[in-house]
């Protein structure tokens, strides 16, 4: 059995906000999870071509799947750049402060 080229187009639209390095893995794993679908739904009666329309409508909208994808494989790298974007902030906030601070010192001297 030939993929359509609808599922394809929806493939490439579900993993298209993820990283280069696990697109190639999720892709697979979608298209595997669409073909069972369609499977069960070429067993319930349905020509190929309807069971793989079936699939799709199922799995639902490709874009709310690829936002959904994305905040599952990013989300743990954004955050840990988040967290050492703070870290250096506040670093740079100690340092700006103990300058300031030794400098204010210093003038009050006589």
């Amino acid at each position: 059995m030939k993929t359509p080229r609808s599922v394809e187009t929806y493939l490439d639209h579900a993993v298209c906000l993820l990283p280069r390095q696990v697109r190639r893995t999720v892709r697979a794993e979608l298209h595997a999870n669409l073909y069972q679908t369609m499977l069960d739904a070429h067993l319930d009666g349905l020509v190929e071509a309807d069971a793989w329309a079936a699939a799709l409508r199922a799995q639902g909208s490709p874009w709310w799947l690829a936002l959904n994808l994305a905040r599952v494989y990013t989300l743990g790298a954004a955050l840990r750049l988040l967290l050492v974007g703070l870290a250096l902030g506040g670093v740079a906030y100690a340092v700006g402060a103990e300058t300031h601070a030794t400098s204010s010192a210093q003038e009050l001297r006589p």
